[in-house]
Order: C-alpha cells, then sequence, then structure tokens
C-alpha cells in the first residue's frame, strides 16, 4: 500500500458577534477546499452541524468551530482564507495544534512555516510538547485573555502500531463498513451519540458522532508504513474520569503505544492506562486559560524484533 500520513494539523477558533452556522455549508465547503480536501457528508443537530472530510472532520457550532486534517493537506490555507474574512477583534481563541510526522519530508509546510504566515493576522506563541527527538506536539495559541468555561474540556487520543485482531479488522481491504461496525464497538465508544461514519477503498475509517453540544471522532489509517489512529471529543465524563472512555478506546484499536492531549480551564487529575508505561509527561498553561497536558504512553518491550526489510 501507498503510504499516507495518519497524523493530524488541528484548528480550533472561537469568535464573537458572528454566528458561524449562518456561514452555511457552502461557505464551510469552500473553507474546505482550500487545503485541499472536500465535504463527504454531514450531520446536525441543534447544537452543532459535523462535517465528515474525506481528511478528517471539520465541525462547527454557533460560536466556535474545530478543523482537523491529515495526509498532505495544508490546513494554514484554510486558517487564512478564514482570517481573511474576520477582523482580528472577532476572534476570541485561536488554537493550532500539528503532531511530529512520520514523514515530515513529504509535507508542504512545517508547523514553523505555518507560524509565520498565522502571524501576518495575529500574534501568538508557539511551543513543543515533548523532546524533539521523540514523539511531541506542536501549538500554537494567539495571544489574547480568555475565560474558558469550566466544562470546556478536549481529549485526544492518539494511537500508532495497531495490534492483534484490531489490525486484522482495521488493515482488511474486504472489510465493508457493516463489518466493521459489527465486529467492533467503535461507534459505540460513548453511547447515546448519532454517529456518521465512512470507510475508504481500499482501507481506512473516519467516524464524526455528535449529542447536543458533544462531539466524539476518529479517523484510522491503517497502512503498516505508518499505521494511525486519532480519537478526539469535547465530552466530560462524570468526575473528569478518562481513564474510563480511555479505555474504552484502546480495547477497540490495540495500540502499541500512545499519546494523550488533555485541554482543560484545569487539569489537577492523573490519566492511567493499565499495562502501558508513561514515557512523557508535559504540562503547561496557556495564555488562553487552558492548561494543556501531553503524554506519551508505550507497551513494554517484551521481545527482540527483527529489522524489516524496506
Amino acid at each position: 500500500m501507498d503510504f499516507f500520513e495518519g497524523s493530524e494539523k488541528k484548528l480550533e477558533v472561537y469568535v464573537k458577534d458572528v454566528d458561524l452556522r449562518a456561514l452555511g455549508k457552502e461557505y464551510w465547503s469552500g473553507i474546505v477546499e482550500r487545503c485541499q480536501a472536500k465535504i463527504l457528508s454531514s450531520i446536525s443537530n441543534d447544537h452543532c452541524d459535523a462535517y465528515l472530510l474525506s481528511e478528517s472532520s471539520l465541525f462547527v457550532w454557533k460560536d466556535s468551530f474545530t478543523m482537523i486534517t491529515c495526509g498532505t493537506t495544508m490546513l494554514v490555507n484554510s486558517v487564512e482564507a478564514f482570517l481573511e474574512r474576520f477582523d482580528r477583534e472577532n476572534i476570541s481563541l485561536l488554537v493550532y495544534e500539528r503532531k511530529n510526522e512520520y514523514r515530515p519530508q513529504l509535507q508542504k509546510t512545517s508547523f514553523f512555516d505555518d507560524v509565520k504566515r498565522f502571524e501576518k493576522f495575529v500574534d501568538g506563541k508557539a511551543y513543543r510538547f515533548g523532546n524533539v527527538d521523540e514523539h511531541h506536539l506542536f501549538l500554537y495559541e494567539m495571544n489574547n485573555p480568555y475565560e474558558p468555561e469550566p466544562t470546556d474540556n478536549t481529549f485526544e487520543v492518539l494511537m500508532y502500531d495497531l495490534q492483534g485482531e484490531a489490525k486484522k479488522i482495521w488493515s482488511c481491504p474486504k472489510a465493508t463498513l457493516e463489518e466493521i461496525q459489527t465486529k467492533t464497538e467503535v461507534r459505540n465508544i460513548i453511547p447515546g451519540f448519532q454517529v456518521d461514519d465512512f470507510k475508504f477503498d481500499p482501507c481506512g475509517y473516519s467516524l464524526n458522532a455528535i449529542n447536543g453540544p458533544h462531539y466524539f471522532t476518529i479517523h484510522v489509517t491503517p497502512e503498516e508504513s505508518g499505521s494511525y489512529v486519532s480519537f478526539e471529543t469535547n465530552f466530560q465524563p462524570e468526575k473528569n474520569d478518562y481513564s474510563k472512555i480511555l479505555a474504552g478506546v484502546l480495547k477497540v484499536f490495540q495500540p502499541r503505544s500512545f499519546d494523550t492531549v488533555l485541554f482543560a480551564p484545569r487539569i489537577n487529575y492523573k490519566i492511567l492506562a493499565d499495562g502501558f508505561t508513561l514515557r512523557t509527561a508535559v504540562q503547561s498553561s496557556l495564555a488562553s486559560g487552558f492548561d494543556v497536558k501531553y503524554c506519551h504512553f508505550s507497551w513494554p518491550v517484551e521481545s527482540v524484533q527483527s529489522a524489516k526489510l524496506l
């Protein structure tokens, strides 16, 4: 199979004095096309419009939107298109994330290139969570005081090197969407959500799910040369028990290693993963009022592996 970069770029923007949902599907289709992706399908409720993209997802609320893209998409182009239309005074919060890629040389821009283009429109700060020679996350935020709601949390799980039955199911070119839905619990990781999902040819999978203002989304790139899965939600579990959600995600995908990324107004609790070893933990407070905690976990080494013939 050809290589496809699953590691994603993500943009989150909050606005004031603008109704983003009122802009309509045609506007958002144009924003998506600017980064060289397209809308495949959509679902909506009274709070949110969820667009499933050819490369990941877009969620639009009245006062905010979250856009996630993968492959060689240039999300920075979509950011510029949005900022060209709206004044700096309309933007309450802008946060951009970019995970280190498997093959960064194939990307059309780097994180640092993207930051230079953002700074034509807004002032901001750039961060790296994690060591440069290991798994790490780049983050850029606009310099602007912001007070997030107490329940404004986002939890991400970024997974690598699927194992066991999960690897067989997700990497099988012959598996249909119905078989994936039947053989896994992927649609019910958080129960009670309206779901829109899609199986790519020959393999790959995307899911958007919404319930009121809450969402979760999943993107699977199961190729042997760069096995990767992402899960993300703004659903806040009881007592901030993200370990239970994490356990459900890991049961479905069975990765050898993974990252967690948590955004919250205040982080004073731990996320646990039975059987995995915590390799990296980085936590910082942003000017925008959020705490961000990035962790990398891996399964303990149990045996010596053979080199792979390239």
